[in-house]
């Protein structure tokens, strides 16, 4: 039995391994296939439990990025702005992770940055994180996954919306670093003239990111912004420039689309082609944004993303998804070119089958080295206000042509409008003699957390999104293992070798074989109640498999009652089986999301119990419970063991 005092359980810190369960992926038992009919298996999408990233306060975290190591799969790190201190002071953290995502640890930056995360891995595993602050763009590396980071390089003031890139092919310029952002042109006067004076500007590094070369002019607006979005390499190398060609609001106020461009080079980044035209977004112009951002609204307008195919089935495809405004709501649409940006596939609907009401928004794609294409998007569906919303996922198999059925990512739904994006803080500095606080929420300033979310593919072909996610009212980061899966009877990486028969696995308590790991706790007053999101940590060498059941032994310790001190336990709200002390039970069977088993070091995902205390001021909880779950059978009194587990 694990018993909890005061809220709080004991975990196994030791670093674990995080291996992906898909075993159903390969394995399709329909009843008709039972019975001998001839089913055609289908591809399908795997999720595993959704990760709580952020364990460092309930403040807003807000624009994310994630990368994966090459030379790792486990490795991960990942990028936000933070809303530090609880005030509205900002600054860009990485999150680091060495189990495929299961666990995640916070770094502070030697030397700071407050806006615009970027993360990446060199060739050799080195990672990258750079973010801007009033000093400038400053580049960081870590030699050893992010544990640790040096002092940054400073790149320069007046830059902004930095994209990075590596090319991890075999080709002339393997290694090489690239690192573009929007920039003023030198001598600029916007802000007298009124006139965009705006490029996109790229640094390049041929040493690991220990120095740059740059800036070098890729492309110059004509009175338009000039933002270069996320880049792509091809497999000879080639880098792939997409730009967003933005009006300028202040002349042009009419203005209800952006243009799309690109630019190539295949020269390491020395020279640049002319701008080619990929198509243009409606964003429906500047004052049907404004009312939308003031209307309590959370989907918005947001930049377009990019994904090229390096390996894979459809080698060099490359990838385009926007949001289009069609006068009412906000669509996703999903374009690709098969010759290197020539031509351009009529662009589709990624949910033709959204309710009319519906908007899809904040979107990120990538490609796994098998081709398939991984899409995920904040989705208003089921939230006629649009004041919600879910993460969903779909992807392709066949380059495109056809998309899976949409599946939820998020396990919870976000609401953006709750108390800690909402809380204001102050910013203060002194200018004209005088002292001046500013006040910004995290909500105020990033209503769909921020310009852009994080999804990448490690080496094993596990997609890792990585979002700000609002269930608990504050946008935390949140990521969970992702796996495209084709219906051809091939076996991913990392999966269960064979599915276990029901046969071969025994009902069993496994509290000595799990924890309790706790997500922020939030508590009222008024009503007294406690949410307390609970997960199942597997800190034992043993795959354990579902049903997970976790029953509540005590509701005060034996001590307590022996020596007769006052003690009032809580009231139990929503247990599964409905009772509200001892005896009640909640149900983990479905928090292990599409995965099949418990791998030592795994978590499931978090299930909030709902606690109510005796009075305001009385939260000294006390709570023993026991997990049952399978194992496979041991071996009776007597029997020869055969074999290894």
């Amino acid at each position: 039995m694990i018993k909890l005092r005061h809220g709080l359980a004991t975990v196994d810190s030791s670093r674990s391994r995080w291996h992906l369960f898909f075993t159903l992926a390969c394995v399709f038992m329909s009843a008709a296939a039972a019975h001998g009919e001839n089913v055609k298996p289908a591809d399908r999408i795997v999720i595993g439990p959704n990760i709580l990233v952020s364990r460092d306060g309930d403040i807003p975290h807000c624009e994310t990025m994630v990368a994966a190591n090459p030379r790792d799969p486990k490795n991960l790190v990942g990028g936000s702005i933070v809303m530090v201190g609880g005030d509205a002071s900002f600054a860009t953290k990485p999150y680091v992770s060495f189990d495929g995502g299961a666990n995640w640890t916070d770094i502070t930056l030697p030397t700071g940055s407050s806006g615009d995360p970027q993360v990446g891995f060199g060739i050799t595993g080195t990672a990258y994180f750079i973010g801007l602050n009033f000093d400038g763009m400053t580049f960081y590396r870590s030699e050893d996954g992010g544990k640790t980071w040096d002092k940054g390089l400073n790149l320069g003031k007046h830059h902004d919306h930095e994209m990075l890139a590596t090319d991890l092919t075999y080709g002339q310029y393997a290694g090489r670093v690239y690192l573009t952002d929007e920039a003023d042109v030198p001598g600029s006067t916007e802000m007298e003239d009124l006139q965009m004076q705006r490029r996109v500007v790229l640094f390049r590094s041929s040493d690991d990111g220990r120095s740059f070369l740059g800036p070098i002019e890729v492309a110059r607006g004509n009175n338009t912004g000039m933002a270069a979005e996320n880049l792509v390499v091809l497999s000879d190398g080639t880098l792939f420039i997409p730009i967003l060609e933005y009006p300028n609001y202040a002349i042009d106020k009419k203005a209800d689309s952006w243009k799309l461009v690109f630019s190539l080079s295949q020269d390491g980044g020395v020279t640049f082609s002319p701008l080619q035209t990929i198509g243009t977004t409606r964003f429906g112009g500047a004052e049907v944004m404004r009312s939308a951002q003031k209307s309590g609204q959370v989907d918005q307008m947001g930049p377009p993303v990019f994904a090229v195919d390096r390996q894979g089935k459809f080698r060099d495809r490359i990838y385009a998804a926007w949001t289009d405004f069609d006068g009412t709501r906000y669509r996703l649409m999903l374009t690709w070119s098969s010759d290197r940006g020539k031509t351009w596939a009529k662009p589709k609907l990624v949910d033709p089958a959204a309710p009319a009401y519906a908007s899809q928004f904040q979107p990120m794609i990538a490609v796994d080295s098998k081709g398939n294409l991984g899409i995920m998007y904040y989705d208003t569906d089921g939230f006629p206000k649009r004041d919600q919303f879910i993460v969903s996922f779909t992807g392709s198999t066949d380059g495109g042509e056809t998309l899976l059925p949409k599946k939820k990512l998020s396990s919870q739904v976000s609401q953006p409008f709750g108390s800690g994006n909402v809380r204001p803080g102050p910013f203060t500095t002194s200018e004209r003699g005088i002292i001046t606080a500013d006040f910004v929420s995290g909500v105020s300033r990033w209503v769909d957390g921020g310009d852009y979310i994080g999804l990448t593919t490690s080496d094993d072909d596990v997609f890792h999104p990585f979002w700000a996610d609002a269930r608990s009212g504050t946008y935390q980061l949140y990521s969970a293992p992702v796996r495209i899966v084709r219906a051809t009877g091939e076996q991913p990486q990392n999966a269960q070798p064979a599915p276990v028969s029901a046969s071969a696995k025994e009902q069993v308590s496994v509290s000595e074989k799990v924890t309790l790991v706790f997500d922020p706790i939030s508590y009222d007053q008024q009503t007294r109640e406690a949410i307390l999101p609970v997960r199942l940590k597997n800190t034992s060498s043993e795959t354990l498999y579902p049903p997970f059941r976790v029953e509540v032994k005590e509701l005060a310790h034996p001590y307590t009652i022996k020596s007769h001190d006052a003690f009032d336990p809580p009231v139990i709200l929503n247990a599964t089986n409905g009772k509200q002390g001892v005896g009640a039970v909640f149900d983990y069977s479905a928090a292990l999301g599409d995965f099949t088993a418990l791998e030592p070091g795994a978590v499931t995902s978090a299930i909030p119990w709902r606690l109510q205390a005796a009075s305001a001021v009385k939260t000294n909880f006390h709570l023993g419970v026991e997990v049952t779950g399978q194992r496979i059978k041991q071996p009776s009194s007597g029997e020869t063991k055969s074999g290894g587990q």
